[in-house]
């Protein structure tokens, strides 16, 4: 995935996560998902970021134990986040 599709992609998930958020405004597992997806946005554009943050994602499992049972096509887009952020510490060697 090129990066301007990564961005698509987390723009689509930021969307998801502030939907969530209006109705359990605070509520930490979103917060944490909505900081991580901010961090991913802000690497692939190229801020300066520190890159070992990325192996601390941890977006797939707070969506199978927080989100899933609640909007499962939103669990959905954060395991496509999740996959792209294998993909991602592949490229930047970061384990």
């Amino acid at each position: 995935m090129t990066n301007p599709e990564r961005m698509t992609l987390f723009q689509s998930a930021l969307i998801a996560i502030h939907n969530m958020q209006k109705a359990e405004p605070g509520y930490p597992p979103f917060v944490s998902i909505h900081n991580q997806i901010l961090y991913l946005m802000a690497l692939v554009s190229g801020q300066p970021v520190d890159h070992q943050n990325l192996a601390k994602i941890n977006l797939g499992y707070i969506a199978m134990r927080e989100v899933e049972t609640q909007n499962e096509d939103a669990a959905n887009l954060f395991y496509r986040v999740s996959a792209e952020v294998d993909q991602l510490r592949k490229e930047l060697h970061i384990s």
